[in-house]
Order: C-alpha cells, then sequence, then structure tokens
C-alpha cells in the first residue's frame, strides 16, 4: 500500500513539473493600456502613462512621418521634383558663362571611373533648371522642377558636368549645394524626401584635364564650407569633370517610423510627445512579448485631436 502512494506521489509530482515547464515555454500577449487626454494644444507636450508595458513598444504619433499604416512603404505616386543651389566666379570669356550643365543617365554603372562615364548614355536636361550666370559667389536656386516623367522605378544617375575647353582665359569656379529631390503624394502634408546631399551621395569624375592635388580642376567637397566645389582650369587645360549622384530611384521614399519606448530591461510608466500641426492622428503603439521560446505581440489603435 505504501509503495503505491509513493508511485501516484511520484506520478503527480512529474506531471506537476511537467506541466510547471510547459507553462514557462509560454509566451504571454501583451496585455497593456494607454491612458492620454485625447486632445490637445500644437506645441504642448501630451502625456501618455503605459500600464503593464510589454518587454518592446514602440510608439507611432500618427503625424508626418510617423504613421503606423505606412511603416512598410518603400515606394510612392506623385509628382517628383528635383533642385539645388549653384553659384560661380572668376570665369573670363567664354568661360563666364555656361561651364555647367545638367544630364542624367539610366545606363552609367556607378563606378566612378572616366570610362565608366564615358560609355555611358547622357542626356542634357540643363535647360530645365536656372543655371547661375552671375560673377559672385551668392547661391541661385535652381527652381523646383518637375522631373515626374523620369520617374520610372529604375536606378537613374544625374550628373553635373563642368567642361571648358577655353585655355586663354581663366576658369569658372563654381559652388553646389541643396540638392533635393522630393515627392508630392496625394494627402500628405509635406513632400516626401527622395534624395538629398548626403543621401545617396556624390562622386566625384574627373575625366579631361587631370591635374595633380586634391583640389586642383576638379570636384571636390570643401569641409570647412560644407559644400561641394569645382575649381576651374587655372591651368590653362581642356577641363571635363563631373559631380555624378550615386544611383536613385524616384519612386522609392522612406517608410514612417515609430518611436521605440522600451527595451527589454527597461521600465516605463509615462512618456510625453508634441505635435507640431493640428488635426486628428491615429496613435498605434505595437507591443511585443519576446523570449527564446517565441515571440507574441500586440498592436493598439487610439486616436487624438490636435487643435490650435
Amino acid at each position: 500500500m505504501k509503495n503505491t502512494i509513493y508511485k501516484l506521489s511520484v506520478l503527480v509530482f512529474g506531471i506537476l513539473m511537467f506541466q510547471s515547464c510547459d507553462d514557462l515555454d509560454e509566451v504571454e500577449v501583451p496585455n497593456f493600456d494607454v491612458a492620454f487626454n485625447t486632445t490637445a494644444k500644437v506645441d504642448e507636450p501630451v502625456q501618455f502613462t503605459v500600464d503593464n508595458a510589454p518587454n518592446f513598444l514602440n510608439f507611432y504619433a500618427g503625424d508626418f512621418g510617423h504613421q503606423y499604416k505606412y511603416k512598410d512603404r518603400t515606394n510612392a505616386d506623385g509628382k517628383v521634383t528635383m533642385s539645388f543651389l549653384n553659384s560661380q566666379k572668376w570665369g573670363l570669356g567664354s568661360n563666364a558663362t555656361e561651364t555647367l550643365t545638367v544630364w542624367y543617365s539610366k545606363d552609367y554603372d556607378g563606378s566612378g571611373t572616366a570610362e565608366a562615364v564615358n560609355n555611358a548614355t547622357w542626356i542634357e536636361i540643363t535647360d530645365r533648371f536656372d543655371i547661375s550666370d552671375r560673377y559672385d559667389f551668392e547661391f541661385q536656386s535652381s527652381g523646383e522642377v518637375d522631373i515626374s516623367d523620369l520617374a520610372d522605378g529604375e536606378n537613374i544617375y544625374f550628373g553635373f558636368r563642368y567642361f571648358s575647353d577655353n585655355v586663354e582665359d581663366r576658369g569658372a569656379e563654381w559652388y553646389f549645394d541643396g540638392f533635393e529631390i522630393e515627392m508630392d503624394v496625394e494627402n500628405a502634408p509635406a513632400p516626401l524626401t527622395v534624395a538629398d546631399m548626403i543621401n545617396p551621395g556624390f562622386k566625384s569624375v574627373d575625366v579631361q584635364g587631370i591635374v595633380d592635388g586634391w583640389n586642383a580642376a576638379k570636384w571636390y567637397y570643401d569641409t570647412g564650407k560644407n559644400i561641394w566645389r569645382m575649381r576651374g582650369n587655372s591651368d590653362r587645360i581642356v577641363n571635363e569633370d563631373w559631380l555624378i549622384t550615386n544611383a536613385i530611384n524616384l519612386t522609392k521614399v522612406n517608410p514612417d517610423k515609430g518611436m521605440p519606448l522600451k527595451t527589454y530591461s527597461e521600465q516605463l510608466k509615462t512618456f510625453e510627445y508634441t505635435y507640431e500641426k493640428s488635426g486628428t492622428y491615429t496613435i498605434t503603439f505595437v507591443g511585443s512579448n519576446e523570449t527564446i521560446y517565441g515571440q507574441e505581440g500586440n498592436v493598439k489603435e487610439y486616436t487624438i485631436t490636435v487643435t490650435e
């Protein structure tokens, strides 16, 4: 009898231990709540209180650039515009004007070699832009130019070509800055950024009139002025130099991003966010619990109205 009771006890204990281990394997679905005032004023912080925060929590405020529904959007349709700032000085004779032209290519390989530039098909679009013909270094806007006709979902390169074959007169020096490609999308309160001075960046390519020196007769980035500069042919040489963007897809946009509020080891009770424009916004919280046994998520949406 005692032996039977002992065996039963061992069996029950084993079942309980097995069940306990099973429970440890389970990952709980996040069960958090968020409290806040659903009306707010522009430029006044909104305080959010989070109860039972999960291991990880991301916050999408619902304003421009922070909408959950656009978190996976990498391409869009809309009017695409391009603009840049340019100025020039020191050019004499025929070098005083028209030494800077604008081109695009869809078969350039992006390698940054003179051979690649010469082998590519380049189409000139200078006449779409306002190029400085003033004799000063005051930046002039190229204008915000519609280039939607070039947006076909394929990679494109834009090239800013300096060329002078006047070896008698001093060559011009150019300043270049403020490069932007933007897309106007329906219902968006502001244009989406497609490219700028940093992303995707530029390569300087010396094609003709190669001169020793990092800033001689070529495009170079002036870290003091934080602009691109082109030093003309003071050496009295035929000079051809290109400033070429890295590959750009004119339909590609950055996905909207959320704000990470906490990670596994952090505590979170309250946080604040300030809206800069009035409107009605859909706020989204994305919570997840994660262990070595798996992951469980939960998405909660709220609405806030912001007034002036």
